[in-house]
């Protein structure tokens, strides 16, 4: 009996397997690993794989007449990335007459680490910086600005000296001409982002704070005003999914492909999960119009759009007043002035 028994149990433990869970990430089980293996993002052809869609354009092109004001006849001239250009659709929705520039805001090269992350190196003395330093040595102070107005989008982050450059651009635009910056702040994002790319833009936003647009602008003796606005998104999922696996918005480029994969697994298993075959969402956006100073040799103004334009330059402190002393005044002073005195002896 006691052999038998011995026997069975040794036949027990060797039919039994053991259960091996995925190492990474650690919130998923083994029936998501089977399933995840069964998601089908397929592949979209260029024009849409960058963009939001039709009802977000519109919206864009909304603003963009709002704090732009750009006109058919005007010169234009556009920075912005391949990924998603607006180029070539502003051109024809502002049927524009004029020959347009489209501008490279410039490059980052990024090195992934040992622990798939990437590290960005911005590489100087190209794109738009380059482009602007050369073009307003070239105009020198006498020759007129080549653009009335441009448009910034998804850039700033490529300048590595935003107050030279804005100083540069600001010379190629006409004395009545308009500087528009279209820029998505990290820690103001809304899109449905996974966990670690919603890191990497807050801490990427901590180095170099959106605020700082302001400051490099103020820093060249500009008007400024700035304003936040939603635009509305709505695709279907695996559209959004195919759009995060090829990088885009610009921002994901910082991301690595190793990363985005995890990211994916992580929204279709979490946020996405239950929101059917259709999402929708808001792209919030910082926008800052810039233009020369109305009156020569004063204070830039910084308002958010909307506000009085009479509101007092922030950087105005230790204003000294005058006030003639009447005689009337004359002697409520000095009547205050014997209390106090009164006062101390006592």
């Amino acid at each position: 009996m006691i052999s038998s028994t011995t026997k069975r149990g040794t036949n027990a433990r060797t039919n039994t397997r053991e259960l091996v869970l995925p190492d990474s990430p650690p919130p998923f089980s083994v029936v998501t690993e089977k399933w995840q293996n069964q998601l089908d993002i397929p592949k979209y052809r260029l024009e849409e794989s960058y963009s939001f869609g039709d009802a977000y354009e519109d919206a864009m092109f909304k603003l963009i007449h709002k704090h732009l004001e750009l006109d058919t006849h005007e010169r234009f001239a556009y920075v912005g990335s391949n990924k998603g250009s607006l180029a070539e659709k502003i051109k024809e929705k502002f049927c524009l007459l004029q020959p347009m520039v489209n501008i490279f805001p410039g490059l980052i090269h990024y090195e992934e680490t040992p622990g798939q992350k990437l590290l960005p190196f911005r590489i100087s003395h190209v794109g738009a910086e380059e482009y602007f330093r050369q073009l307003a040595e070239s105009l020198g102070k006498d020759k007129p600005a080549p653009f009335d107005k441009i448009l910034l989008k998804d850039s700033v982050e490529h300048f590595t000296n935003p107050s030279q450059t804005f100083s540069h651009i600001l010379r190629t635009l006409a004395p009545l001409g308009r500087l528009l910056i279209i820029h998505r702040p990290g820690p103001m994002s809304t899109l449905p982002m996974f966990t670690e790319a919603n890191k990497k833009f807050v801490t990427d936003d901590s180095e170099e704070p959106y605020a700082k647009i302001i400051k490099h602008l103020q820093a060249v003796h500009v008007d400024v005003k700035w304003d936040i606005e939603t635009l509305p998104i709505g695709m279907p999922k695996v559209k959004w999914l195919a759009m995060l696996r090829e990088q885009f918005p610009p921002q994901m480029e910082a991301i690595s492909r190793a990363q985005i994969t995890t990211g994916i697994r992580e929204l279709t298993e979490g946020m996405l999960k239950y929101q059917g075959e259709e999402v929708e969402f808001f792209d919030r956006l910082l926008l800052v119009t810039a233009t020369h100073p109305l009156v020569e040799n004063g204070f830039p103004s910084i308002q958010r759009c909307g506000t009085l334009a009479t509101q007092p330059y922030p950087g105005m402190i230790d204003v000294k007043y005058k006030l003639k002393v009447t005689p009337d005044i004359y002697r409520v002073v000095e009547g205050m002035e014997r209390k106090d005195k009164n006062n101390v002896l006592n």
